[in-house]
């Protein structure tokens, strides 16, 4: 990694889908050059976020028939289907030739999670893995290659996209939040089905997802979270490091791409039944 590139960690709060993919739209879209930053933030209401080219099929369309208390957002990346919610969620944010390209930018912010969670007492490892299709299911179903695992389980889904000179990658780092709701299909126990964003009665998660609460005596705070996790990218990463907030100019092209994020023209474009309606 270039020595000289700085480093900004922006701490953020909770908010909607369609602001929290517009925040991390924004910072790549004006990232300067010499620049990178890593933002870590939370979702309100519990959502369900797409890939970019992942079809809406009926199983999704189910689910959020069933939990009309959850949000649902396409992201800019690719990937597939995530219910976040009471989880970390990070997004780095680098010039696309600063390490050698977006697969090897991948690498190094892959191997900055590993560092965090070692941080944290908890041994991961970049998974071997395979490339999957955007219709190959739900993310937590099944580790793509790079993707973080202990024990052979999913703890974090990662996604990447070029914007403009800059790479973004985001992804989840599953604290508390259950998955399995995505795969109940129709007459399951929904995530939100009290509509209180999954804070009621949950499932045991699917057995090849891990959750932070599983694998620590005690769910670490957000605050434990963002500092191992700021240090294992310091290590990983290089450069100079300061905490920062979001400047006029991405906050100003925040809420201009909120618009986007939030149209359903974007978040149901493709709908994998034409059949079906979008949920009231």
């Amino acid at each position: 990694m270039d020595p000289g590139l700085s480093w900004r960690i922006v701490s953020d709060g909770a908010r909607c889908g369609a602001a929290n993919m517009a925040r991390d739209h924004a910072l790549a879209q004006a990232l300067r050059p010499g620049t990178g930053i890593v933002r870590f933030y939370r979702w309100s209401p519990a959502t369900l976020s797409l890939g970019r080219n992942e079809p809406l099929t009926a199983p999704y369309l189910d689910f959020l028939r069933l939990n009309p208390g959850i949000g649902v957002v396409r992201r800019p990346t690719g990937g597939r289907a995530v219910i976040h919610d009471r989880e970390l969620t990070y997004a780095a944010v680098l010039p696309a030739r600063a390490c050698g390209g977006p697969r090897e930018a991948y690498r190094k912010v892959t191997r900055g999670l590993v560092e965090g969670l070692r941080h944290l007492g908890v041994e991961a490892k970049a998974a071997a893995g395979r490339a999957l299709p955007p219709d190959a299911g739900p993310c937590f179903i099944e580790a793509a290659e790079g993707e973080v695992v202990v024990g052979g389980r999913k703890l974090v889904g990662s996604a990447q996209m070029r914007i403009g000179a800059a790479v973004l990658q985001h992804g989840s780092v599953l604290r508390v939040a259950d998955q399995s709701p995505l795969l109940a299909g129709p007459g399951g126990d929904g995530l939100a089905a009290s509509g209180n964003g999954g804070r009621g009665r949950h499932r045991d998660p699917p057995a090849n997802a891990v959750t932070l609460t599983e694998l620590l005596e005690e769910a670490p705070s957000w605050e434990q979270l963002v500092d191992a996790f700021s240090l294992g990218f310091a290590r990983a990463l290089g450069g100079d490091w300061t905490r920062g907030t979001l400047t006029d100019e991405e906050q100003t092209l925040a809420r201009e791409l909120k618009d986007k994020y939030g149209s359903p023209t974007w978040t149901w474009r493709r709908t994998g039944q034409q059949s079906v309606d979008e949920p009231a």
